[in-house]
């Protein structure tokens, strides 16, 4: 640890939560250079929903590498984009009857939304940006700007054309004629241009969205000339069960951003899926030279054709998060009647203990138990889980187990 301390910025954080040097990792567990295993319900912060070097797609990459396939590639064209792009029209856009097209943009979602943001000023002539609280978008100047949940960062981006609204997870009339109003009132002078949501936040505590107000979004920016951007970087690629935590709901983005767990395999990918009749960018106009990873599009292909050439995953993930919900409020019984709420869509659960310093007690009880959990929301006051996708049934249940206990034994102690 020494080197570490001496050598690596301050700016560490995760290392913190998690004092252990990690050597290797399978599925859902990870390995310590001194042998201890590690129950991982974190999945790199969203980025391994299909395990820790998941075989399938480790075995793709051996191949690629091994026959000297391109691996950099910019945006020229390729064998390995060309099945990407197949496999994502045939088991992600054609299904959900998106007439959309791809534009691979970078390492990052930060990215992913930078682009985005500048498409839809371009389409729409409009800069400034309405959000919502809890809002988490990336670590870029203007990705960081339009995420409320960094305001109280030192560092973080304050741009006067931003504007967050309340998050809604029951729609009222009120909130209604809030969102109808704010459209179409000047933000320090600017027009709003577009509305970025994701319909389940991630870092904003665990939270979803209620479906009928994400209707009410698309409705209302139709009539306001308002470009949609949903932001699935965390809660996409299956995380809440369906491919998008937007599904069923009406939303019905103009542009998405993906990222995190789109490679399968961990691997740096962005990309935005933008509404054919809107993609009026210029050749050249967003650029970036790693916008070619093509050891990560091959990897996203073979996790495309594997999980989702049906619906077994989906409805895995669906029955994997009743079992995580209905452990999280048997959690919440036991430390007494309303004092503790569950949250979450899916696999991406949290349990809003309402104290930031017993969150992350708990979370350091967890780590005690060999269980790697995360806090977030609003003072950090949930303990996130994301547990990955293709878990089998028996760790599960031990990581609950082990969260119970961290649950209840630091419950004791207060």
């Amino acid at each position: 640890m020494d080197l570490f301390e001496a050598l690596e910025s301050n700016v560490r954080y995760y290392c913190r939560r998690w004092p252990a040097v990690f050597a290797s990792a399978h599925g859902a567990v990870i390995t310590a250079e001194d042998g201890t295993q590690y129950l991982d319900f974190f999945a790199g912060a969203g980025a391994l929903s299909y395990g820790h070097n998941n075989p399938v797609l480790v075995e793709v990459a051996i191949e690629h590498l091994r026959a000297g396939r391109l691996t950099h590639s910019l945006d020229t064209f390729t064998v390995e984009k060309r099945q990407f792009l197949e496999a994502m029209q045939r088991y992600v856009l054609a299904p959900r009857q998106l007439d959309m097209v791809v534009q691979t943009v970078g390492p990052t979602g930060a990215t992913a939304v930078e682009a985005a943001l500048q498409l839809a000023q371009k389409i729409s002539g409009r800069r400034a940006v309405l959000g919502f609280a809890g809002s988490y978008h990336g670590m870029t100047y203007r990705a960081s700007s339009i995420s409320a949940s960094m305001a109280g960062r030192a560092v973080s981006a304050h741009l006067k054309d931003f504007v967050a609204l309340p998050f809604v997870e029951h729609v009222t009339d009120a909130d209604l004629e809030l969102l109808e109003r704010t459209l179409h009132t000047p933000v320090d002078g600017e027009l709003i241009g577009a509305v970025i949501v994701e319909p389940t936040q991630g870092e904003g505590g665990a939270r979803a969205f209620d479906p009928l107000y994400l209707r009410a979004i698309r409705t209302l920016c139709d009539q306001a000339g308002v470009i949609v951007i949903a932001d699935e970087v965390q809660a996409g690629v299956g995380r809440t069960g369906p491919f998008f935590s937007f599904e069923g709901s009406g939303l019905d983005p103009d542009i998405v951003c993906v990222s995190k767990s789109i490679s399968g395999l961990g691997l740096p990918m962005a990309l935005n899926l933008i509404r054919r009749g809107l993609d009026t960018w210029g050749a050249g106009e967003f650029s970036g030279t790693f916008r070619g990873n093509n050891l990560a599009f091959a990897t996203s292909t073979r996790m495309l054709e594997t999980y989702w050439v049906d619906s077994t995953l989906e409805k895995q993930t669906e029955l994997n998060g009743r079992t995580v919900r209905n452990a999280l409020e048997t959690m919440a019984l036991g430390a007494g009647e309303g004092r503790f709420t569950v949250r979450g869509n899916g696999l991406l659960c949290g349990l809003d203990v309402g104290d930031t310093d017993l969150a992350a007690d708990i979370a350091a009880a967890a780590f005690e138990r060999q269980l790697i959990v995360e806090t977030c929301g609003a003072g950090d006051t949930t303990v996130k889980l994301l547990v990955p996708l293709t878990i089998d049934e028996t760790q599960l249940r031990d990581g609950l187990t082990r969260l119970a206990d961290a649950v209840a034994t630091t419950c004791s102690d207060r």
